[in-house]
């Protein structure tokens, strides 16, 4: 069977979607969080079954957005990124 550009084109394509995914599995995406007793009942909250998105409304008590790098996401979802040290 000959190959075509298409299918060439395809197995490239396939082949550079492949390496993007396996160099992005090692990226860190945030640093990980102390292991204080203050930021662990967060995670503990978790484990209990409380949703994300609620127990993320306490972060912003010591870390409100405006006091963030301007490089960080503008997004509202802490533990995504950050996770348990």
């Amino acid at each position: 069977m000959k190959l075509s550009g298409k299918d060439l084109a395809f197995a490239g394509g396939a082949v550079a979607v492949l390496i993007v995914v396996v160099l992005g599995t090692g990226k860190e995406l945030g640093p990980n969080v102390p292991t204080d007793a203050g930021h662990q009942a967060f995670f503990s909250q978790l484990e209990q079954g409380q949703r994300r998105v609620e127990v993320e409304q306490g972060c912003r008590q010591c870390h409100p957005l405006a006091d963030l790098p301007e490089a960080h996401p503008h997004k509202e979802e802490c533990m995504v990124c950050h996770q348990p040290s």
